[in-house]
């Protein structure tokens, strides 16, 4: 929940903005739970670095003038990086950061 949450919160605001508003949470949640918090800090800070499908990190915006795309272009090919490499943090943080 905390990776989709994070990825949403990507989208139109910075990557650090997005990872200081959830990781305080996703901490708590895990102390509350009596398990590491860990796995949730990586899944947070990882998941913020999944902003593909808007234009508005500053790389994107730097490739998006000169290259003439348009918003439709990010989220046909971000949608799908996104949907991927969510589904490997999921796989792979508890591989490496057990509970």
């Amino acid at each position: 929940g905390f990776i989709i949450l994070t990825v949403f919160l990507t989208q139109p605001m910075s990557n650090a903005a997005a990872a200081l508003v959830v990781l305080p949470i996703a901490i708590l949640t895990a102390n509350s739970l009596g398990v590491s918090p860990k796995p949730f800090a990586v899944a947070v800070m990882l998941s913020a670095s999944v902003s593909l499908i808007t234009p508005f990190e500053p790389s994107c915006i730097l490739v998006w003038g000169p290259g003439k795309y348009k918003f439709k272009d990010f989220f046909q090919a971000g949608f799908f990086l996104t949907i991927i490499l969510m589904s490997v943090l999921l796989l792979m943080i508890p591989y490496f950061w057990p509970l």
